[in-house]
Parts: structure tokens; C-alpha cells; sequence
């Protein structure tokens, strides 16, 4: 069991990291935020969703050599960036938030997630 750890221990910091960082943020949007809701549990399940499967691929990739790494990189962001396009679409289309906040809400912790993903495949690249 500690051999699991050690090995996905950036999957361990990811979903702690992303514990943390969606209690602060919903505590925050709950005392602050009196008239603009947003929908904070589908950004994170979102952004959480996607770097694990980002990650997760990655690192299949690299293990069965598929393509090469810098290929599967270009191909899994722009899945990623066709996805969030999607979800501000349907965000648009409910009417039943504010567009402008829910980017607001979404970008800080895309970039945050974005950044954990960037560093954490760094690692795993220079390890091959």
C-alpha cells in the first residue's frame, strides 16, 4: 500500500489539494457572495475530472509509448479546451447563472489546476 502512494503521490496532493481548495472556495462564496450563486460543485467536478483524465492518459501514454508525448499533449488539450467550451455553453443556455460570474468562479481554478497539472507532468516527462 505505501508502494501505491509513493507511486501516485501527485494523485494524493491533486485530491487533497482540490479538498482544500473547494472548502475555501465555497466557504468564501457562501459568506461573500449574497445574490450570485454559481454552480462551484460542477466547476471543480469538472476541472477535477479533467486533469485526472489529462494525467492518467499522460502517463498511459508514456507507459505503452502510443504516440508521441508531445502529440498526445496538443490532442488532450484541445479535448480539454473543446470540453470547457461546452460547459460555458451550457452554462449560457440554462439561464440560471450569470455567465460572467461563473468564469469568474471557473478561470481561477482552471489556471490553479492547470498549473498543478503542468508542474506534475513536467515531473513525470523528465523521468522517462
Amino acid at each position: 500500500m505505501g508502494n501505491i502512494l509513493k507511486k501516485n503521490i501527485d494523485f494524493t496532493i491533486f485530491f487533497l489539494f482540490t479538498i482544500l481548495l473547494y472548502n475555501l472556495h465555497s466557504n468564501l462564496e457562501f459568506n461573500y457572495s449574497i445574490f450570485d450563486k454559481t454552480p462551484i460543485n460542477s466547476i471543480y467536478i469538472f476541472n477535477f475530472f479533467a486533469i485526472l483524465i489529462f494525467l492518467t492518459g499522460s502517463r498511459l501514454n508514456i507507459k505503452h509509448q502510443l504516440v508521441n508525448p508531445l502529440t498526445f499533449f496538443i490532442l488532450l488539450t484541445l479535448i480539454k479546451m473543446l470540453a470547457t467550451i461546452i460547459f460555458f455553453i451550457y452554462y449560457n443556455l440554462g439561464s440560471f447563472y450569470d455567465i460572467k460570474i461563473v468564469a469568474y468562479h471557473f478561470f481561477p481554478v482552471y489556471f490553479l489546476f492547470l498549473s498543478f497539472e503542468i508542474f506534475s507532468l513536467k515531473k513525470t516527462l523528465n523521468n522517462i
